[in-house]
């Protein structure tokens, strides 16, 4: 049994504070936490499963922000939201049935993924309507983003281009309206993981005390700094964990 003492304590309350911050933006929280959780002991199911439930309080937070600032398209996110965690569920029920060596390669293939598509150009172009054929393609796409999300996460910036490509959104709107749906699909998995009983709640309770905290000064930082601030970390939060999985 893993001793949860207050030193591991307090730093995992910290690992918080910095992925809350970083995380409310631009995603990708999950590639620090998990490996820090694997690292303590935590088999790598049980890591993935209290991972999610940090990524809640980084959720929370970061929505109240951007709803505030008139950054959330509600009316877009519902559907979208809906049909990620139908995919979430499914994928979560994977991550509970599935050995650690393929849960590792899927996880370096994400991430190659997410480096792939941190370089396709974004166009945004907000006197024109996206099509409806476009947008019913966006919404089809959020299932397997869902199916990802539930199996380990790192769906936020698969999510974020979803909205950019598709349905013609600046990268801080992508941002707040993927939120909605984040936040249903965390807390859909969070009930396949407790059932199954791979979270670790004292950790995870550290972890989400620290992402609340950081989330709350991360979005106010980001929503002052603008688009440009964002999309450019964005990508190079994505690109730096490639790298890091690559070689880990």
């Amino acid at each position: 049994m893993i001793e949860h003492d207050w030193l591991t304590g307090a730093g995992l309350i910290l690992l918080g504070v910095i992925t809350g911050f970083v995380g409310t933006n631009t995603g990708g929280s999950v590639f620090l936490t998990v490996p820090v959780l694997i690292w303590l002991g935590i088999p790598p199911q049980s890591a993935v499963a209290t991972a999610r439930l940090a990524s809640v309080g980084t959720l929370f937070a970061g929505l109240r922000h951007f709803h505030n600032s008139g950054k959330v398209d509600y009316r877009l996110a519902a559907p979208a939201a809906a049909l990620g965690l139908a995919g979430a569920l499914v994928g979560a029920n994977l991550l509970v049935q599935m050995g650690p060596a393929l849960l590792h390669k899927m996880i370096g293939g994400l991430t190659l993924l997410l480096v792939m598509l941190s370089l396709v150009k974004k166009p945004h172009s907000p006197d024109t309507a996206p099509s409806r054929l476009r947008r019913f393609f966006g919404y089809v796409l959020f299932i397997p983003v869902g199916m990802i999300g539930g199996l380990f996460g790192g769906q936020a910036k698969l999510s974020t281009y979803l909205y950019i490509l598709f349905f013609e959104k600046t990268i801080s709107e992508s941002i707040g309206t993927r939120k909605v749906g984040g936040l249903i699909l965390s807390v859909g998995s969070l009930i396949i993981f407790g059932v199954n009983g791979i979270i670790d709640w004292p950790y995870g309770g550290c972890l989400i005390t620290g992402t609340l905290l950081g989330a709350n000064a991360g979005a106010q930082f980001a929503l002052q700094k603008g688009d440009q601030w964002m999309e450019t970390a964005f990508n190079v939060i994505v690109i730096a964990l490639a790298l890091k999985m690559l070689f880990w």
